[in-house]
């Protein structure tokens, strides 16, 4: 039987992360996926579209090898990550980057939640099974991500990269939210929109669910697993 339910925030709680960034790419004569290599280290980063089903390929073994993972897991300060990003920007993008329009692109970028996956922890936890967030996140902007749907009031599990300094795909930061949630691996379901997080969750023996746009059928998915496995919440 499942025994928990572990739930990622961005790109499942939140809809999809960086939206319309090809557009601002466009717009500014960048190259097309310069802008996410630059600030990330990856032209694939979570929740651009076509960026979404899980492939055949080996989980990273590192899971801390650029300075976007460093603020992640705490290891830098925001203002330090922006100095990284515009001292790295010629040699990634060709030229300087414009900070002040990739700041207003941020501001005006819409962040919208996945209500139907709030719904369904909601309902889960009612139900009496003990639910977790597990998180890669930034520290200076947690006031910001957790005012964006009820966390406190879902979850008595979280566990943020920035507060316990080291970030999904690493496997200790899966075994560290089961031991606090009380569970082993194999008793639960794990909801990322990452490949590499959610192969490193399966690696691990947990059952999976990759969200796409569609929270609907991340929610079905889930519910089909809590069947398979016999479990009725």
């Amino acid at each position: 039987m499942i025994e928990a339910v572990i739930f990622d925030y961005g790109g499942v709680f939140s809809s999809p992360l960086f939206r319309g960034i090809h557009e601002f790419e466009a717009r500014m004569g960048y190259p097309d996926g310069s802008v996410l290599e630059l600030l990330f280290g990856d032209k694939s980063y979570v929740g651009v579209e076509g960026a979404i089903h899980l492939v055949e390929r080996d989980v990273p073994a590192e899971s801390v090898t650029h300075d976007w993972h460093r603020l992640e897991v705490g290891e830098l300060s925001l203002e330090e990550w922006f100095a990284g990003v515009q001292q790295r920007a010629p040699g990634v993008l060709g030229q300087e980057i414009d900070m002040s329009a990739y700041l207003q692109f941020m501001a005006d970028m819409p962040v919208g939640v996945h209500w139907p996956i709030v719904h369904k922890a909601r309902a889960l936890k009612a139900a009496g099974m003990p639910i977790a967030l597990l998180t890669n996140n930034v520290a200076e902007w947690g006031d910001h991500w957790r005012a964006t749907f009820p966390v406190d009031e879902l979850f008595e599990v979280v566990v943020d990269s920035s507060d316990v300094r080291m970030r999904k795909p690493n496997p200790d930061i899966y075994r560290l939210t089961c031991e606090r949630v009380g569970v082993s691996p194999d008793a639960c379901v794990f909801l990322d929109d990452n490949s590499d997080n959610v192969a490193a969750a399966a690696a691990l023996g947990m059952e999976i669910v990759q969200v796409g746009e569609n929270p609907f059928l991340a929610v079905a998915e889930l519910d089909a697993i809590l069947e398979r496995r016999g479990t009725h919440v």
